[in-house]
């Protein structure tokens, strides 16, 4: 509840910016509204620069869980109309935190700590998660197109909880955590579709791993949310694009540079994984100033013209720096899950499905920061198997997590605001003058 109340205050800039008008936050209000009239479109004005036209009729790419979480929030106040961003995106946070928090709790309660050392361990972790990873950037800028990444990484979460959550109990138990899975399974599908597939893909293994007492009620509560938001996901590609996966959005993206770009190159191609793992996971550690917040960060230049559609990169700060300490954990559980007496068969296809998404991000044609939170549910499910897991080197390890954990907090949240007060062009601009005076900085135009 602690660090809710801090990432409250962090979101909405010291609890005085709650209704703000996001960069183009309005066009999930305007889908919500076309939803309600029957059809996909949105309005022009509020897609702006990230139109897709299709048979001269406007649509968007974007996830559509945030525009139906808009349909009961305008229905009950519509003076927050195109300003629900933050609230929408504390809510997920808030998810991801609990989320997080549920899963280490299972982890660690099979782990061969101590009681205390648990508590240490599970706490830094905790405070690592909200402050050492992409999270604190998706709540200090929730564009449109930050929004639906934090509803996927958090509803992802949630998911993976009640998978495991599932595989730990029986009865009336087992079938809320299947329906808790289906739901938020769902959820992740529909807010972006990378969060969501690979879930589609872990349900069989659910399914096949149910007892035989109360079968069709559990699969009923496994299949019915998922299957229902699948069916939704797939009609509202074809109703947009005319394809079943969305895939072809690109061929009516006004910005001609990328349409071209993945006309020629493709938006996906396992060419470019080499490169973008290198990216996300270098030793680039952004250089030092004297004004706070003391790092300066900024886009680096990373030119593949045959891989990337821009000749810059967005990641401000490897994820070797940003969450160290969930790398090393990752790497430990992965050990884990290769050796022959590591793990079951469940673990080790729940780790398959997460890792193609893993590897879908770094084939992807664009590099940016708040991508990285797509390479997250993979690495936080080893972490977790090293948990659950690690024995001895757990043991052995320990000490070496919460001083990394302690690292990674120090980094990411200077580097994070750094770039939410400079190069980051999705800032409202009251957003950024709050954070320049609190900071004692000194607004100035380049």
């Amino acid at each position: 509840m602690l660090l809710s109340g801090l990432l409250w205050l962090f979101t909405t800039t010291g609890g005085r910016q709650i209704f703000v008008k996001e960069v183009l936050g309005g066009a999930y209000d305007s889908q919500a509204e076309h939803f309600l009239r029957g059809n996909v479109d949105v309005d022009v004005e509020a897609i702006g620069h990230e139109a897709m036209i299709v048979n001269g009729k406007v649509r968007m790419y974007f996830g559509p869980f945030p525009a139906l979480l808009r349909i009961p929030l305008n229905s009950v106040c519509q003076a927050g109309h195109g300003k629900w961003s933050r609230i929408s995106g504390f809510c997920a946070g808030v998810i991801a935190l609990f989320a997080f928090a549920g899963l280490m709790h299972l982890a660690l309660q099979s782990s061969p700590l101590s009681s205390r050392a648990r508590n240490w361990l599970g706490n830094a972790c905790l405070i690592g998660f909200a402050f050492g990873s992409p999270l604190l950037l998706l709540l200090g800028n929730l564009s449109i197109y930050d929004e639906a990444i934090i509803w996927g990484l958090a509803l992802s979460l949630g998911a993976i909880f009640f998978a495991f959550r599932s595989r730990q109990t029986e009865g009336g138990v087992l079938t809320h955590a299947l329906l808790g899975f289906s739901l938020c399974a769902g959820g992740a599908l529909l807010s972006r579709a990378t969060f969501g597939a690979p879930f589609v893909l872990i349900a069989p293994l659910l399914a096949l791993g149910l007892p035989r007492a109360n079968r069709l009620t559990n699969l009923t509560a496994l299949v019915l949310p998922l299957g229902a938001a699948l069916i939704f996901y797939i009609w509202l590609n074809y109703a947009r694009f005319g394809s079943l996966t969305g895939v072809n959005y690109y061929d009516y993206y006004i910005n001609e540079v990328h349409r071209e770009f993945a006309h020629k190159f493709g938006v996906f191609s396992p060419r470019r994984i080499f490169h973008s793992f290198a990216d996300y996971f270098g030793v680039r550690f952004p250089s030092f100033e004297r004004e706070p917040p003391f790092l300066a960060t900024d886009r680096h230049f990373y030119d593949y013209p045959s891989l990337y559609s821009n000749d810059l990169s967005e990641v401000y700060l490897p994820l070797t720096w940003c969450s160290g300490w969930l790398v090393f954990g990752a790497v430990m559980g992965i050990t884990c899950l290769v050796r022959r007496d590591g793990v079951g068969a469940f673990e080790r296809g729940a780790a398959a499905a997460l890792f193609a998404q893993f590897l879908c991000i770094l084939s992807f044609f664009a590099l940016a920061q708040r991508y990285a939170a797509d390479l997250y549910p993979f690495l936080i499910f080893s972490f977790i198997i090293f948990l659950r897991s690690g024995g001895t080197a757990l043991v052995r390890s320990r000490h070496v997590i919460i001083g990394l954990v302690c690292i990674s907090i120090a980094v990411n949240s200077l580097a994070t605001v750094s770039w939410l007060i400079g190069p980051d062009q999705n800032v409202p601009s009251e957003t950024r003058t709050a954070w320049e005076k609190l900071l004692g900085r000194h607004s100035f135009e380049k």
